[in-house]
């Protein structure tokens, strides 16, 4: 009798246990953190929102940069959804919005539009566009681009 109670403890243990480790698996918080210690970031405010996926963005030191938002693809403001995506972008990052502007450093400038992420608040505006369904991801860049491996970049389709 002493071992059927010494093996059933035992295995209210381990389950238990078991239990415990799959709880904190499954809350740890995804890795979409940039530290601006490893990254060309540049703070500054939001000049215009240009489309869903262009910002005009003036640093702090007067410098005005045009951004592409890295992996991100909106709809030209001329197609359907694009006054959409616009005001959604607007939303989140409007006019004279404190910023920071994180260099892709894996993509060369575009239409004289420098390449990367914009944070308006805690999570960047090329997530919002994609988890509010005003932009889709670009795969073509996804190798290129140094955030392809972020958890909202592999969740809409970077691999």
């Amino acid at each position: 009798m002493g071992n059927i109670l010494k093996a059933i403890s035992m295995m209210l243990i381990s389950i238990i246990g078991i239990g415990i480790v799959a709880y904190s698996i499954s809350t740890t918080p995804p890795d979409t953190s940039i530290n601006c210690d490893d990254q060309i970031c540049t703070t500054g405010v939001i000049a215009q929102v240009v489309d869903g996926d262009t910002v005009k963005f003036l640093s702090d030191s007067g410098e005005e940069i045009r951004i592409r938002l890295a992996l991100v693809n909106a709809p030209e403001r001329t197609e359907s959804g694009g006054d959409e995506s616009k005001a959604f972008a607007v939303s989140q990052c409007s006019a004279g919005s404190e910023s920071v502007f994180i260099l892709d450093r894996g993509q060369k400038p575009s239409f004289d539009r420098e390449i990367g992420l914009v944070f308006c608040s805690e999570t960047s505006l090329n997530e919002l566009l994609l988890e509010n369904d005003h932009a889709e991801l670009d795969p073509r860049f996804c190798g290129r681009s140094e955030f392809g491996g972020l958890d909202w970049a592999l969740k809409y389709g970077c691999d």
